[in-house]
């Protein structure tokens, strides 16, 4: 699409930029609408050590900035792990024609959106239905995608668990079969009523009964 933004001139009627906002504010919104990074749908990648270039800023002025227009103004909102961006009235502004480009963009750059929650806060600012659609459905597939994803992670956790309850059953029954001892090549292992079991050199032999043991069994 363009490589220019729309900036409508009722920014500066706005009841919050004239109340609200510092000189610092203004320009830093203004930035966020019009920077080199932005997209046709207001969700995009910008990290904050860019921001800061650009404008001539601290990391810790950006940050502050940040923080204002997050949970102050409510103006945006902000990824620190996928280091993604978006403005809650852009939809107003830049999403108000249709047309065959301007639908292939926007489901062009709704695919490239790693986070689609944010995608939540700009769609109320969206007036055409079908570019809602669009939103909508994206957001329907990562939801999708989410619950498969945790429905094989289950699975593979299931899996897991099952296979090491088995690889325990099996060790717990050969200690009960018997055990190596480091201080003698022989070493009885477990009793029975009739023999005794031994164990050397990895190779299990039984010891011959008694006679006794022998005049036992037969009387039984």
């Amino acid at each position: 699409m363009a490589i220019y933004r729309h900036v409508h001139v009722e920014f500066w009627k706005d009841p919050k930029v004239l109340e609200e906002l510092t000189p610092e504010d203004k320009l830093f919104f203004i930035y966020l609408l019009t920077n080199p990074n932005t997209t046709q749908i207001g969700v995009y990648k910008i990290t904050k050590k860019q921001i800061a270039f650009e404008l001539g800023f601290s990391i810790e002025s950006v940050n502050a900035l940040m923080d204002r227009f997050i949970n102050n103004y409510g103006l945006i909102k902000y990824n620190n792990d996928t280091r993604e961006i978006c403005l809650k009235n852009w939809g107003k502004y830049n999403l108000n024609k249709l047309g065959k480009p301007m639908l292939d963009c926007v489901r062009s750059e709704l695919k490239n959106v790693d986070d689609k929650s944010l995608l939540e806060f700009i769609k109320p600012s969206i007036s055409k239905d079908e570019i809602v659609s669009l939103f909508d459905e994206a957001i329907y597939l990562d939801k999708a995608n989410d619950k498969d994803n945790h429905k094989y992670n289950d699975r593979y956790t299931l899996s897991t668990q099952k296979k090491k309850e088995k690889e325990n059953k099996k060790e717990n029954k050969n200690k009960n079969i018997g055990e190596k001892s480091n201080g003698s090549d022989i070493k009885t292992t477990r009793e029975f009523k009739h023999t005794v079991l031994y164990e050397k050199e990895d190779e299990y032999i039984y010891k011959k009964p008694s006679e006794e043991q022998l005049r036992y069994a037969r009387e039984l």
